[in-house]
């Protein structure tokens, strides 16, 4: 009979682990901010440490416009300020026409910056497009606050904006006209019924005659179904310089730091030496002079490593992604963070942190950097695939130019892209289209009926 014996004693074990300092944390939340981030996180720490000095972007190097406009009277609504002498005379667009009036609303400090957000989201037809659950996490704001202040915004002229459907946006106007009655209530609930010309239905409803509710619908022809058409549609203060440049010279390319927003760290040595000469009994004073210097330098060389890592990834992706240079996104091929990780020997999060929040300017104009990720669709004849926002592109592309009364279904779409040689089942065309905010083929149909019923 054989005895299981147990030793109990140390052992050393050799394994490997990383250990997350504050330092490494530091460094990589330094990898992730974009020029404009970095900026002002270089200010912060400058605040605290005598011997930093930031390099801050030029102001008149910047292509940013900042928001808050000087406020003047004259006849182009901020004529003779900053932003008329950068780009001229020039139509006031949607933006600004409002940025101006919520001024003039004198709001507190919350209502005021839940409004410049809700700013942000509006379209160009000057409708409101945005997730209030989103903006309340973001702003730390409950949705009633967000609310209270569209309805404040809906006020503001041209009457419409700041409307989140059609039908909101017509009762703001009728409300104006002081022609918001129980029948024009009923139709303005039920436009997909006018939409189908279904009158009898309609008086059903508003308990009227076929002839009232006639009248109505000519009022509404009245009505500006887009209140923010009439201004030009350019969105000022909403971008900022991009963080990179890239250059193609045929098949080579060259991509450099954007030097007009990237702020610099200079360690102030001659301050340091003469606070180290001043005689002093207190080692604490000595201790923060040398460690505040240190901290100067580990700072540059993070920097230093956050620049050339940035350059690095953007180099290999634009490379990769050489054909949108001659088809824009349709050229776009597949690539996933995986790729680009192994091709370069790093590690997959550093890339991701890398392209989190970065801005390329390109020859196309200036996109993020991530929107060169994406996943791929296996063609006919290209193992590679394609890329799907390519795809999402192309069905855009079928769906502009089909016949609005006869719209393209989502199984025809389908049929036309494998004929192109790609393979893309219905569910995923549906999938596509609703991620880029198209609607349904039969509420196609309908708003296009209503929309020749309004202008006409």
């Amino acid at each position: 009979m054989s005895m299981l014996s147990l030793n109990i004693g140390t052992q050393q074990v050799q394994k490997q682990s990383l250990v997350i300092t504050p330092q490494l944390q530091h460094a990589i939340s330094i990898l992730q901010m974009n020029n404009l981030e970095l900026e002002k996180h270089l200010e912060e720490l400058a605040e605290s440490n005598p011997f930093i000095e930031v390099k801050a972007v030029n102001s008149e190097n910047k292509r940013k416009i900042d928001l808050d406009f000087p406020q003047s009277s004259k006849s182009s609504g901020i004529s003779g300020s900053f932003l008329d002498t950068l780009l001229g005379e020039r139509p006031e667009t949607l933006i600004e026409h409002i940025f101006k009036q919520i001024r003039l609303k004198k709001l507190n400090k919350i209502d005021q910056s839940i409004a410049y957000r809700l700013l942000v989201d509006i379209t160009p037809a000057g409708y409101l497009q945005c997730d209030t659950d989103q903006i309340s996490e973001q702003l730390s704001v409950s949705i009633d606050a967000i609310e209270a202040v569209i309805e404040s915004l809906q006020t503001l002229e041209p009457t419409g904006i700041f409307s989140r459907s059609l039908s909101e946006c017509l009762v703001l106007q009728a409300k104006e006209r002081g022609e918001y009655d129980a029948v024009m209530q009923v139709l303005l609930q039920k436009l997909e019924l006018l939409a189908k010309g279904e009158f009898k239905e309609l008086c059903t409803s508003a308990q009227c005659t076929v002839e009232e509710m006639k009248q109505r619908a000519i009022r509404i022809r009245q009505y500006n179904p887009k209140p923010g058409a009439s201004f030009s549609h350019d969105t000022v203060g909403t971008t900022r310089e991009p963080d990179l440049i890239v250059m193609r010279k045929g098949n080579e390319i060259e991509i450099s730091l954007n030097r007009a927003s990237l702020p610099s760290v200079r360690i102030n040595l001659d301050y340091a030496e003469e606070i180290g000469k001043t005689p002093s009994n207190e080692e604490k004073s000595v201790e923060f002079v040398k460690n505040s210097v240190a901290t100067g330098h580990w700072l540059k060389r993070a920097i230093a490593q956050r620049n050339q890592t940035l350059q690095t990834v953007a180099t290999y992706i634009l490379k990769h992604q050489i054909n949108f240079f001659d088809q824009g996104i349709e050229g776009l091929r597949p690539l996933q963070l995986r790729i680009v990780a192994e091709a370069l020997g790093i590690h997959e999060s550093t890339v991701s942190r890398s392209t989190a929040s970065v801005l390329i300017q390109t020859p196309r104009g200036t996109f993020p950097l991530k929107m060169f990720f994406s996943s791929g669709l296996q063609a006919k004849e290209n193992d590679e695939g394609v890329s799907a926002r390519a795809i999402r592109t192309k069905i855009k592309d079928i769906i502009s130019r089909e016949n609005p009364l006869k719209p393209t279904s989502d199984a025809k779409i389908s049929s036309v892209l494998n004929d192109e040689g790609y393979q893309v089942a219905r569910r995923t065309v549906a999938k596509y289209r609703e991620l880029e905010n198209i609607k349904s083929t039969s509420q196609r149909k309908r708003a296009h009926k209503l929309n020749e019923l309004m202008e006409h």
